[in-house]
Protein backbone atom coordinates (compact mmCIF):
# COMPACT_ATOMS: atom_id res chain seq x y z
CA UNK A 1 0.00 0.00 0.00
CA UNK A 2 1.54 3.08 -0.80
CA UNK A 3 2.03 5.57 1.77
CA UNK A 4 -0.26 8.51 2.28
CA UNK A 5 0.03 11.75 4.49
CA UNK A 6 -1.90 12.51 7.22
CA UNK A 7 -2.86 10.59 10.66
CA UNK A 8 -5.52 7.44 9.99
CA UNK A 9 -4.93 7.64 6.18
CA UNK A 10 -3.63 3.84 6.22
CA UNK A 11 -5.97 2.47 8.66
CA UNK A 12 -6.56 -1.51 7.53
CA UNK A 13 -9.73 -1.67 7.70
CA UNK A 14 -10.27 0.90 5.05
CA UNK A 15 -12.15 -0.49 1.84
CA UNK A 16 -12.03 1.70 -1.03
CA UNK A 17 -15.57 1.39 -2.99
CA UNK A 18 -14.66 3.71 -6.26
CA UNK A 19 -11.62 4.10 -8.32
CA UNK A 20 -13.41 7.56 -9.30
CA UNK A 21 -15.05 9.16 -6.65
CA UNK A 22 -13.09 11.34 -3.97
CA UNK A 23 -14.28 12.73 -0.38
CA UNK A 24 -14.62 16.69 -0.51
CA UNK A 25 -11.34 18.88 0.27
CA UNK A 26 -10.91 18.39 4.24
CA UNK A 27 -8.30 18.43 7.24
CA UNK A 28 -10.24 16.34 9.87
CA UNK A 29 -9.35 13.28 11.13
CA UNK A 30 -6.11 13.50 8.77
CA UNK A 31 -4.35 16.83 9.93
CA UNK A 32 -5.26 20.21 12.01
CA UNK A 33 -6.96 22.70 9.82
CA UNK A 34 -3.74 24.63 8.29
CA UNK A 35 -2.46 24.45 5.01
CA UNK A 36 -3.22 22.08 2.40
CA UNK A 37 -6.24 20.12 2.57
CA UNK A 38 -6.48 16.65 1.93
CA UNK A 39 -7.80 16.29 -1.70
CA UNK A 40 -7.29 12.96 -3.19
CA UNK A 41 -8.84 10.13 -0.29
CA UNK A 42 -10.99 7.93 -2.35
CA UNK A 43 -14.62 7.15 -1.53
CA UNK A 44 -14.50 4.21 1.18
CA UNK A 45 -16.12 2.56 3.93
CA UNK A 46 -14.64 0.79 6.94
CA UNK A 47 -14.94 -2.77 8.02
CA UNK A 48 -15.31 -2.15 12.05
CA UNK A 49 -18.71 -0.44 13.03
CA UNK A 50 -17.29 2.62 15.16
CA UNK A 51 -15.26 3.37 12.67
CA UNK A 52 -17.71 3.12 9.82
CA UNK A 53 -20.25 4.96 12.34
CA UNK A 54 -17.26 8.15 12.94
CA UNK A 55 -16.99 8.07 9.34
CA UNK A 56 -20.69 8.68 8.31
CA UNK A 57 -21.05 11.57 10.76
CA UNK A 58 -17.78 12.99 9.38
CA UNK A 59 -19.21 12.47 5.75
CA UNK A 60 -22.27 13.55 6.50
CA UNK A 61 -20.94 17.21 7.83
CA UNK A 62 -18.63 17.74 5.18
CA UNK A 63 -22.40 17.30 2.80
CA UNK A 64 -20.45 14.46 0.53
CA UNK A 65 -21.71 14.60 -2.62
CA UNK A 66 -21.18 10.73 -2.44
CA UNK A 67 -23.32 10.04 0.81
CA UNK A 68 -25.98 8.17 -0.44
CA UNK A 69 -23.83 6.21 -2.75
CA UNK A 70 -20.84 5.01 0.15
CA UNK A 71 -24.16 4.17 2.42
CA UNK A 72 -25.11 1.57 -0.13
CA UNK A 73 -21.91 0.60 -0.84
CA UNK A 74 -21.88 0.06 2.76
CA UNK A 75 -25.31 -1.90 2.94
CA UNK A 76 -23.63 -4.65 0.51
CA UNK A 77 -20.67 -5.20 2.29
CA UNK A 78 -22.73 -5.94 5.61
CA UNK A 79 -25.24 -8.36 3.63
CA UNK A 80 -21.78 -10.12 2.29
CA UNK A 81 -20.03 -10.55 6.15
Amino acid sequence: MKKKTGWFMNILDKKEISKTRCCPPHYLPHKLPFGKKITNEKCHIHQAKWRMTHHCAFCKALKCPNYKFMIKENKKFLKKK
